[in-house]
């Protein structure tokens, strides 16, 4: 085997190395992030914080939809059977 040959080698075993300690780290900043997952922000869904009144768009055909909307949501909701 030539010194060229055997440097080649060399080089294709340091990099292999490297890329099995490379994949163990990886594995261990992995199983890290999974333990310091963030909380879900409970504020967020506050109904305040939701799009809608001073801010609504004055789009005619989305006020429309919205009400048609609200109006089948009640008749969902209402109970037919009682009124007989």
């Amino acid at each position: 085997m030539s010194l060229k040959q055997t440097l080649k080698l060399a080089k294709q075993l340091e990099s292999r190395a490297n890329k099995s300690e490379d994949s163990l780290n990886n594995t261990a900043n992995l199983s890290a992030l999974k333990d310091e997952t963030k909380p879900r922000n409970h504020v967020a869904f506050n109904p305040l914080l939701k799009k809608g009144g001073v801010h609504e768009k004055d789009n005619i055909e989305a006020v429309r939809k919205k009400k048609r909307r609200e109006t089948k949501k009640i008749l969902r909701q209402k109970d037919w059977l009682s009124e007989i």
